[in-house]
């Protein structure tokens, strides 16, 4: 079979041809003949083939060439279309250049001149389409470009003009540069202007609003500040003006002028007849449109309005304001008929309530009321002033108005809240006696709500003169809290109303206030004085601390105390908070210790002050630690101690019922005595109850170690009180006071027997008699039924009568130490007494007083003690 060469790629080949029947013949001739044939078809198949050869050589070319082209353009890392922006311009023509490099190099490789040029045909197409979406690209991007800058020039721009004082020029900047772009890419006159226009409101929207935001967080922020004037400006009277008139609104919900009953239009209420002069004195053309829909342009109408009538009105705003709302001519005529506040005849006051018209009365009272409380800083002039604000479109213009009159009422609002939490707190200091700065007049005005009603306002000022009048105490208050008892009852006394003073309800009503907490003070301070230093006392703030901080000891916390409590005259024995004494008995209850080691160790950290301590732990206890603290006998101590979780009817019921009666009957007879000085007691029968129970459970306890009933009632009686006391009758005297008891006792009888009607209270009696007759019956009666009873702290007698406290003058009950009593006594002892301590006293020897000395030689003292009832020195 024939083979002729065939193009495979780049290499040519050689392959079988297929010739259809085509043989070769033996004859020479025909040999020959046939030969030349075969030449000649050969020679046109091989041209045909190497034809289809180049077509598909160019055709693989141009594949390859497209290949190439396509990542060049749309490779997703680094292709052209990835460039974007200013990284695309100038690089169109590079990758151009890359796309005709390639072309060269895939036409080198082909293998003649022919697919050659074929393949240059198709990739001048090619490259032609490359060449355009290149340049587009390129375009597109440039064109990008240039617009994001412009954007960005313009926003910078607006950035800008949000800097105080800074709009103007950013706003000539951001113009210019709008001209400039809209030049350069063939814009309209038109699409220039509405490009300017509109960057312009933004950018004053975005301004104003920014300054709105600095000024709300200036008045309303967590640090804001409300400035208060002492008169109202023309601005401030303006301001609070504009929110009554209109609240800051040009237009309606509706969208459509703002319009009145009365035909008054926009933001400052303007009529139609009033416009045309308003536009005068504003200097102005009359623009009917803009007084509609221009609020910039009516605003400025009603200022200049307003501002010639406080020219006309000499400044007065009462005149003014009045003006504005009702007309000069109406307010000409109650001048006349009122008085001219200018001149004095009737004070602003006076006048503003006299206006006849409802309208302007409440109008004038409401503008004036608020004014002075709109920082100047927040006038409505102060925003029309600005530039940003002036850029704005109407719409944005009224509604910034709005906004801005809003913030007066939050400002009220907000002033309202933290004037009235002030006042909480001054009344609180006020009631601690501390130092109060107390609020102003016109701070209180400053935050009455601009659309407050009359009655709303007086309300609101009857709350500050409350405010005031409890501000009027605070010298007597702080005297209260930080004097002595004394020094509150001469402050307060010095407060008693005069029936003649013209404000004597007044000053009556301040007296009672100050007496009801000189009162409270006092009764606070004697009921649990540790708490009410803890609270009110630095000193003793400062010790609480140090003690709780381990820094001091519990010795030096009670010094401060009493140190305390001395320098205020405070009588209570109580030194500890009762607080502090509960968490005490709780930890002498929860140790574990089987003795009274508990007791003992709490009391030895207050050192010299622990028996103080004790004694006030001891009246908060619970029945059985209450007694076992008053026990001084250990033995006695440490059994109660030992069986307090044990119940009573336990311990009894461990003994037949005859030992168990025996035993009660017995500590009944020891303890009658005693019993009948406790039960005379002001609330002694629960206390004797106590001692009674633990009397009885240490019967039962010494019952069970072997003792029979009568002795272990005796030991428990001896344990628990009979060493500790001694009684007389309705009073009983500790062994501790040291005095004795007959001479207390004679005391006693000498003081009643010794003591003045003047120097009592009188008891109630007949009104209809004199106080002295009164006086007279009472010491009659006190002198033949009074008893004296142990005092509370068992340091003396209190002279009680059926069941009541015996006053003295002083209006305190009357209470007399042992030792007083004792001193009383020993000069006026009684017959029996003087003879007991004549033959008890030892008889001291002397060398020669032997002789002549016998009980004989003695008589005459002994008849002369009898008779006189007086000692006579042996």
């Amino acid at each position: 079979m024939p083979v002729v060469p065939t193009t495979s790629g780049r290499q040519v080949q050689s392959r079988g041809v297929q010739t259809s029947g085509f043989t070769v013949r033996a004859n020479p001739e025909a040999f020959g003949a046939g030969l030349s044939n075969v030449i000649d078809k050969y020679a046109g198949v091989y041209a045909e083939a190497k034809q289809r050869a180049n077509v598909a050589l160019t055709q693989e070319a141009s594949l390859k060439l497209d290949s190439i082209g396509n990542d060049l353009m749309n490779n997703p890392e680094n292709g052209f279309m990835s460039l974007q922006g200013k990284n695309a311009i100038g690089k169109g023509q590079e990758y151009l250049q890359q796309f005709d490099a390639q072309i060269e190099s895939i036409a080198g490789e082909l293998p003649d001149e022919q697919s050659r040029n074929a393949f240059m045909q198709q990739a001048q197409q090619q490259r032609i389409q490359f060449a355009n979406q290149s340049g587009r690209h390129e375009l597109d991007q440039v064109r990008k470009y240039e617009a994001g800058m412009q954007i960005g020039t313009l926003s910078a721009l607006s950035q800008k003009a949000m800097s105080p004082g800074m709009f103007n020029e950013a706003a000539i900047n951001a113009y210019q540069s709008i001209i400039a772009y809209g030049k350069a890419h063939g814009q309209s006159q038109e699409e220039i202007e509405a490009n300017w226009v509109q960057w312009r409101e933004q950018a004053g929207k975005q301004a104003t609003d920014a300054i709105y935001t600095a000024l709300y967080q200036r008045k309303m922020g967590p640090d804001g500040k409300i400035d208060v004037t002492d008169t109202a400006s023309e601005g401030q009277l303006f301001s609070a003006m504009i929110w009554h008139e209109s609240g800051g609104n040009q237009f309606g919900k509706d969208g459509s002028p703002l319009v009145s009953p009365k035909g008054a239009v926009g933001v400052a209420q303007v009529m139609e007849d009033t416009g045309p002069e308003a536009a005068r004195l504003a200097g102005v053309p009359w623009d009917r449109d803009k007084w509609l829909n221009d609020p910039r342009y009516n605003a400025k109408l009603g200022q200049a309005y307003f501002g010639a009538q406080m020219k006309k009105y000499d400044n007065n705003p009462v005149l003014a304001v009045a003006a504005y709302n009702a007309g000069p001519g109406a307010v000409d005529g109650w001048i006349k008929k009122f008085g001219d506040p200018r001149t004095g005849a009737v004070s602003n006051e006076q006048f503003a309530a006299a206006i006849p018209y409802d309208e302007t009365r409440n109008y004038v009272a409401k503008v004036t009321g608020s004014a002075v409380g709109i920082s100047q800083d927040a006038t409505m002039e102060s925003l029309m002033s600005l530039p940003s604000w002036n850029a704005m479109n109407p719409s944005n213009k009224s509604a910034m108005l709005s906004k801005w009159a809003g913030l007066y009422d939050m400002q009220a609002a907000a002033g309202r809240v933290s004037l009235q939490s002030r006042m909480q707190d001054d009344l609180a200091k006020l009631e601690s006696g501390l130092e109060v700065n107390p609020i102003s007049e016109r701070e209180w005005a400053a935050v009455m709500p601009l659309q407050a009603s009359p009655a709303e306002r007086i309300q609101m000022s009857e709350t500050f003169q409350q405010y005031q009048q409890a501000m009027t105490l605070q010298p007597v208050y702080q005297t209260i809290m930080q004097g002595s008892a004394q020094q509150g009852i001469a402050a307060v006394q010095a407060m008693v109303p005069k029936e003649d003073d013209p404000d004597y309800k007044f000053k009556q009503g301040l007296y009672a206030t100050a007496q009801a907490k000189l009162n409270q003070v006092m009764k606070a301070r004697e009921s649990d004085p540790g708490m009410w230093l803890q609270t009110n006392s630095p000193v003793a703030k400062n010790a609480f601390e140090q003690y709780q901080n381990n820094q001091a000891s519990g010795e030096y916390l009670v010094s401060r105390l009493e140190a305390e409590k001395d320098r205020l005259g405070i009588n209570s024995k109580k030194v500890l908070p009762d607080s502090m004494v509960n968490s005490l008995i709780s930890q002498i209850d929860n140790n574990q210790e089987s003795s009274v080691t508990a007791i003992q160790s709490v009391a030895q950290s207050f050192g010299k002050y622990s028996d103080q301590v004790m004694k006030q732990v001891q009246k908060s206890a619970y029945p059985a630690l209450q007694v076992i603290m008053a026990i001084n006998n250990p033995r006695a101590a440490n059994a109660l101690w030992q069986n307090r979780s044990v119940k009573t009817s336990d311990l009894r019921g461990s003994f037949e019922k005859t030992d168990a009666d025996s035993a009660d009957s017995s500590w009944n007879d020891q303890a009658k005595d005693f019993a009948g000085t406790m039960v005379v007691q002001p609330g002694g029968a629960a206390v004797w109850n106590n001692f009674n129970e633990q009397g009885k459970r240490l019967t039962y306890t010494y019952m069970q170690r072997g003792m029979s009933p009568s002795d272990a009632a005796k030991q428990a009686y001896q344990d628990v009180l009979g060493e500790q006391y001694q009684t007389s009758g309705t009073w009983r005297m500790p062994n501790t006071a040291g005095q004795d008891i007959r001479d207390v006792n004679d005391g006693a009888n000498e003081y009643l027997k010794n003591l003045s009607a003047d120097q009592i209270m009188p008891l109630i009696g007949d009104p209809r008699l004199p106080d002295e007759v009164n006086r007279e019956q009472s010491i009659s009666r006190i002198r033949d039924n009074a008893q004296w009873v142990t005092n509370s702290d068992e340091t003396g007698l209190t002279l009680m009568m059926n069941g009541l406290l015996v006053n003295g003058a002083n209006g305190n009950p009357i209470t007399v130490s042992f030792s007083d009593l004792a001193k009383l006594g020993a000069g006026n002892r009684s017959t029996w007494n003087s003879l007991t301590k004549f033959v008890q006293t030892p008889v001291k020897y002397t060398p020669g007083q032997s002789k002549n000395y016998t009980v004989e030689s003695q008589r005459e003292n002994l008849i002369n003690i009898i008779q006189r009832g007086q000692q006579t020195g042996r």
